[in-house]
């Protein structure tokens, strides 16, 4: 396990980080921690990485970040739910009819 310093919460809901430990981590005024919640009542205090950049595509603002869970699984799941809200709105399906996929039972149609 890593170094443990003990701190306490004072009359303002504040955490007193000593002085030595923000020099070690290069901690700074303004920077943002993030508290963590794990298990067993244990707290992680981590340094906000910078916020993510929005970028300019042809008109368009995108958001440059990285990505901080299953991407495929949840663009999978997108898609599925546009395609069961598509085929319901045309009449091609009823809500219950479609699998986990978004794609209508016995359907073998591309």
């Amino acid at each position: 396990m890593g170094e443990q310093t003990e701190v306490a919460v004072d009359s303002q809901d504040c955490i007193i980080i000593p002085t030595e430990i923000q020099h070690r981590l290069g901690l700074a005024p303004g920077m943002t921690l993030v508290v963590e919640k794990r298990e067993k009542g244990e707290i992680c205090l981590r340094v906000q990485k910078d916020l993510p950049e929005l970028v300019d595509k042809e008109g368009v603002l995108v958001v440059r970040s990285e990505a901080t869970g299953d991407l495929t699984a949840a663009v999978e799941q997108e898609r599925a739910r546009r395609l069961s809200a598509l085929l319901q709105r045309v009449g091609l399906c009823s809500s219950t009819s479609v699998n986990h996929y978004g794609t209508p039972y016995g359907n073998n149609q591309g």
